[in-house]
């Protein structure tokens, strides 16, 4: 690994740390500023986006971690910036190992690879999407029947736990803001993570290495989500952020959370790092990653998890379908199959 190449992973660290301290001191403006939209805007007829916001602020009035997260996706977009100007990307010509904004078609495959044109994308992009919806779905669909999850609008559980918030499923809006989700992740992330980031580990390390460095950093970055149940004294205050950063540190030293949500995680990382590299594009990896996202969204949405279960049960499902063995396994299984596709596909003409 050269001096330079080594250089710039220190550099990327460097910016996922200042994103997420920038978040902290951000993230109670943001809550302010929604809290103030969604006053505004309240019984009144104003702009469509302007009252979807207001919406969107009023459903989170008493969920602060939801604006912790959204000020540090903000802070992490609004230093991308600086950071491919503090890597000195697109600058000059890149050599014939150099990884850079601009990737020609012939690049795939060498050192620090290049993403290249790929006109099978949008059937990849369609296959990624039904495949890991699909089998998160039936997952989902299997588990609520053997009684882990209960229907919102049913009144018990397959197992006979009695259903205490029995509320009506609106599939249209579930659906519809699973979509919006599931398309705006996607793209932000897999440019991030796939597309910029994994180009710079391949330049600096070996494949393998590459993938898997950047599947821990993206499985470290998700699992600093604020834990289920995390509060707030004070949203206004200007430490609010760093005091739900304190509690979501204190996470990582759950062996439970670690071994039910961090490996999921992890796992899915890996499967998204080795479609873009498989492939040399971000088709695949964003077809799978939104639907992942979709899914999860949707059945969060219709269901309930079952709190009266086993600890033991814990271990194959958490209280979502990301947690667990089983989604670990998912993961496993569709990493396989997305290898055996981009084995078949990789040497086919127009696939550049």
């Amino acid at each position: 690994m050269s001096r330079y190449a080594q250089s710039d992973v220190w550099k990327i660290a460097a910016y996922f740390v200042v994103s997420l301290l920038l978040g902290a001191v951000l993230a109670p403006w943001i809550y302010n500023f929604g809290m103030g939209i969604a006053e505004v805007t309240e019984g009144k007829d104003t702009n469509s986006l302007v009252s979807w916001l207001g919406a969107a602020a009023r459903r989170s009035q008493d969920n602060f971690p939801r604006f912790f997260d959204r000020s540090v996706l903000f802070s992490a977009l609004l230093l991308l910036g600086p950071l491919v100007a503090w890597l000195r990307l697109g600058r000059g010509k890149p050599s014939c190992g150099d990884w850079s904004l601009y990737i020609p078609e012939n690049a795939a495959g060498r050192p620090g690879q290049r993403l290249a044109k790929n006109r099978r994308g949008p059937v990849e992009l369609l296959f990624g999407f039904m495949l890991a919806a699909g089998l998160l779905l039936v997952s989902g669909w299997l588990l609520t029947t053997a009684g882990f999850f209960v229907w919102r609008d049913a009144g018990a559980s397959a197992r006979g736990w009695v259903n205490p918030l029995v509320t009506e499923i609106k599939w249209g809006s579930v659906i519809r803001r699973a979509l919006i989700a599931a398309t705006i992740v996607a793209v932000i992330e897999e440019f991030l993570f796939r597309g910029v980031l994994l180009g710079i580990f391949l330049r600096a390390m070996q494949p393998a290495a590459a993938i898997v460095s950047l599947s821990v950093l993206f499985a470290a970055v998700h699992f600093l989500e604020p834990p289920r149940g995390a509060t707030v004294p004070d949203p206004e205050a200007l430490d609010a952020g760093f005091v739900l950063l304190g509690q979501i540190l204190h996470h990582f030293i759950d062996p439970l959370a670690l071994a039910g949500r961090f490996f999921s995680i992890l796992a899915v990382g890996l499967v998204l790092a080795v479609a873009r590299y498989r492939t040399a594009s971000l088709w695949l990896p964003i077809g799978l990653h939104a639907g992942w996202i979709f899914a999860y969204q949707v059945f969060k949405g219709a269901t309930w998890p079952v709190a009266q279960l086993p600890a033991s049960s814990k271990l194959l499902v958490g209280s979502t379908i990301l947690e667990g063995l089983v989604p670990l396994g998912l993961a496993v299984v569709t990493g396989m199959l997305v290898m055996a596709m981009t084995e078949r596909r990789k040497n086919l003409p127009g696939h550049g």
